[in-house]
């Protein structure tokens, strides 16, 4: 309604009663009402309670059943943050999840609905027609109304508007700050006297807003020195956290420290802190609150999209919706986002990447369930407490690698301890022997006969072939430590069967003494791409460990045969091995079986480690560096195959060890 349809009646220079007032109320009585309510409005300095007693002096001063006091957010939004008493608690929550962009307020305040210094908008505006307009203000039962009462709009002229409050009528009042900026407005509505407001009550309306901006511009800057002093407090003790002793050990310490001063500075339904790691593209959510039910981190095997589309922007994001966030990942990565916690999707939320220095190690973010609870200023504290959340994380990941370089420094020197015991014992054995054998030779020869001399000479040849295979596999075992490239392989088509005889031979000596039986089932056309000494070394000592655990007279049985590579891929997945990669057609599976103790299951797997000797009674008085087998899975590796065990642990069932290698076909 504009200024010029008011009566002349209803004139400010006229003191009349106001409609639906008692008749000993005046004009002069309610300014000395709103002064005294101005005043009191002074008192209160927390600006929740003070806005919360300007909305209901409003109604009270001037009569009016309900009003509601919009404040601008700073970020493009007017936001409800205070209501009269009277209003049900669903409209209340229904303006709160709508506040009003300040786009709509333009629309709002044209000049053709100024009346005064204020504005009224009537139901008969066209404006209402814009839903994006409406739900704004429009709520409860009145929205429901809205077929009835719209298409009304338009066709009632101005001058037959009646003079009845309707349930679209809106007004909107001011609240200015001294350089004239806009602090926010009220929406007094429903008048007690059903009547439209006369320009006489827009300007007491107008002379109590002027008071009320005034006290809550004051109250405002009190409230942000107060709150600016809470923030630092925040962040000062989030740092001191960060120096605590044990801060560097137990990193959720730090995480509970800053989700606890977060929740002091802004609302706080959902809370999540992810550590990113670059190499392994691992998103892991370290610490997650969830309406105050904690969880166990979660890992999320490679960095997906939504959390992809969140670290790109070094300030960080505010969504008020969670429309807007699925809106935003869909329109960039065509994904939306992943629901963890308690799987409720979150309204209001802010996500700030984590960095240290250039580096991005993380995502922090705070989350509530109702719309439009975050501001820029939220987003802001969030970036702060995020550059703490990165010396948190990077200083537990440096305290994590120092130990971890400390245990393996310390394991290092026990094995290298480990090793010069083992392999002095080792090689003095064979040593010893051969010493000895001559020695005897030297001393008794000219008394000895043939026979024993050739023995002598036989076990002297056994402790140096002994004695060069140990060498040969502290070598070959360095060489490998350092460059698995170093060990020079010279490929040629082998055939497994000559290799077997080979070792055979060399053995032969311990076989005829313990009265082995060992069986061979090897075809004699089946070859390999391999280097021949390799493979011999890998088969002596595969043959060499089974006649050591396999108490005597157990046979030794050596099989071969030739199987596709779809069949040994199969067979790898079925026992937990990773598959090879390869483009030949077909191997050939080489079994070296014996009926001894066996091996558990649960220790099949440290089989092929450096130094590793299981233990066992079976084991402790057999000599062993804990070599050969790890040799044997790299040169087997390094020729393009793969080796395993097979054993139920039982004793007498014994354990099969298999080598599958490329073959070549004729």
């Amino acid at each position: 309604m504009s200024q010029h349809e008011l009566s002349e009646e209803q004139s400010p220079s006229k003191v009349q009663e106001l409609p639906g007032s008692t008749p000993a109320t005046s004009y002069r009585e309610i300014l000395k009402y709103i002064t005294e309510i101005g005043g009191s409005l002074r008192l209160h300095m927390d600006v929740d309670t003070l806005i919360t007693r300007v909305a209901t002096a409003t109604c009270e001063a001037l009569r009016f059943r309900y009003c509601a006091l919009y404040l601008f957010d700073g970020s493009g939004f007017y936001r409800v943050r205070a209501v009269s008493e009277g209003i049900d608690q669903e409209d209340i929550i229904y303006l709160q999840q709508h506040p009003v962009p300040e786009a709509i307020l333009s629309r709002l305040m044209q000049p053709e609905y100024l009346v005064s210094r204020s504005y009224f908008v009537p139901e008969e505006s066209p404006l209402w027609l814009d839903d994006e307009v409406a739900r704004h203000f429009v709520i409860g039962e009145v929205y429901g109304q809205e077929e009835d009462v719209l298409p009304l709009i338009g066709v009632v002229e101005t001058e037959s508007i009646p003079e009845e409050w309707k349930p679209l009528d809106l007004m909107i009042v001011p609240l200015r700050r001294a350089d004239d900026s806009l602090l926010g407005f009220l929406t007094p509505d429903s008048p007690l006297d059903g009547r439209r407001p006369t320009l006489e009550l827009v300007e007491l309306l107008e002379l109590f807003a002027n008071q009320v901006a005034v006290v809550i511009e004051g109250a405002r800057l009190y409230d942000e020195a107060r709150q600016s002093s809470e923030e630092r407090a925040a962040l000062i003790e989030i740092s001191r956290s960060l120096f605590a002793p044990d801060a560097l050990h137990d990193t959720h310490s730090v995480y509970r420290t800053i989700y606890a001063q977060v929740c002091r500075m802004m609302p706080v339904d959902a809370f999540f802190i992810a550590r990113y790691h670059q190499a392994s593209r691992e998103v892991i959510v370290d610490y997650l609150v969830d309406e105050g039910i904690s969880y166990a981190p979660v890992t999320l095997a490679s960095r997906p999209h939504w959390v992809e589309g969140l670290l790109q922007k070094n300030e960080g994001y505010l969504f008020s919706t969670f429309h807007e966030l699925n809106h935003f990942l869909h329109e960039a990565y065509a994904t939306s986002t992943v629901l963890i916690g308690n799987q409720r999707p979150s309204e209001s939320m802010l996500f700030v990447p984590i960095h240290y220095g250039e580096e991005v190690i993380g995502l922090l973010s705070v989350q509530c369930y109702i719309p439009h609870a975050y501001t820029e200023r939220h987003l802001a504290i969030l970036r702060e407490i995020g550059v703490q959340a990165g010396i948190a994380i990077m200083n537990a990941r440096l305290y994590t690698e120092l130990r971890e370089a400390v245990q393996q420094a310390q394991e290092s020197e026990q094995m290298k301890n480990q090793f010069l015991m083992t392999a002095s014992h080792e090689l003095r054995t064979p040593i010893t022997a051969i010493q000895g054998y001559l020695e005897l030779l030297s001393v008794h020869g000219a008394s000895l006969d043939e026979a024993r001399k050739e023995r002598f000479i036989v076990n002297a040849r056994r402790a140096s072939e002994e004695l060069i295979l140990l060498l040969s596999n502290v070598m070959d075992t360095s060489r490998i430590d350092q460059d698995r490239d170093r060990v020079m392989l010279k490929y040629d088509a082998v055939p497994v069967l000559d290799a077997v005889r080979v070792i055979l031979e060399i053995l032969e000596p311990s076989i005829a003494r313990e009265q082995r039986c060992v069986e061979v089932q090897v075809p004699p056309d089946l070859m390999v791409w391999v280097d021949d000494l390799r493979l011999r070394q890998v088969l002596l000592n595969l043959v060499g460990n089974a006649l050591k655990y396999a108490p005597a007279p157990a046979k030794i049985m050596l099989r071969a045969q030739s199987i596709e590579v779809s069949v040994l891929q199969h067979r790898l997945t079925q026992i937990k091995q990773k598959p090879l990669t390869t483009d030949t057609e077909r191997f050939i599976l080489i079994e070296v079986r014996d009926w001894g103790p066996g091996i558990a299951p649960e220790a099949q797997s440290m089989l092929f480690t450096k130094f590793m000797r299981l233990p066992g009674s079976h084991t402790r008085n057999q000599r062993g560096a804990g070599w050969g087998l790890y040799l044997c899975r790299e040169l087997v590796e390094a020729m393009h195959g793969r080796i395993w065990v097979e054993s139920t642990g039982v004793v007498g069932e014994g354990a099969t060890f298999f080598v599958a290698l490329p073959q070549v076909v004729p």
